[in-house]
């Protein structure tokens, strides 16, 4: 099987995930996999290929424990404190076009590179979705 998605280490340690699709599929791609991994879209901005997001700790929400069992929390790389701390950071996710590849990336709240361990864990997650 191909992998239709990839993460693409760079020089200054951000990094970004290449999507092996058009723009227009790539961000209807992003934005169904944010959805899954636990991101809330507060805003989006196609024209300048940006989601505006927030964490959800599925823990958080959830009334029943059972819930948290589930293949989310499993794959959910942050954890207590971390994903309280997580979810009071709003993310921008950077969707650009490249001529039928299109790449990732996890933007700060200035919209410079994030260079942080939460943000290579944010495309890890996203990368798992889209591969």
């Amino acid at each position: 099987q191909v992998e239709r998605a990839k993460i693409v280490p760079s020089a200054d340690g951000s990094g970004s995930l290449e999507v092996q699709e058009r723009f227009d599929r790539a961000w209807r791609r992003v934005g169904l996999a944010l959805d899954r991994v636990g991101f809330t879209v507060e805003d989006r901005d196609r024209s300048k290929g940006l989601y505006f997001v927030r964490y959800l700790d599925p823990e958080a929400d959830s009334t029943s424990k059972k819930d948290s069992e589930g293949w989310l929390a499993k794959l959910n790389p942050f954890k207590g404190s971390e994903a309280a701390a997580l979810s009071k950071i709003q993310y921008r996710i950077y969707v650009a076009d490249g001529n039928g590849v299109s790449t990732v990336q996890v933007l700060s709240r200035e919209g410079g590179v994030d260079r942080s361990e939460t943000a290579k864990k944010i495309l890890a997650l996203l990368h798992e979705q889209l591969k």
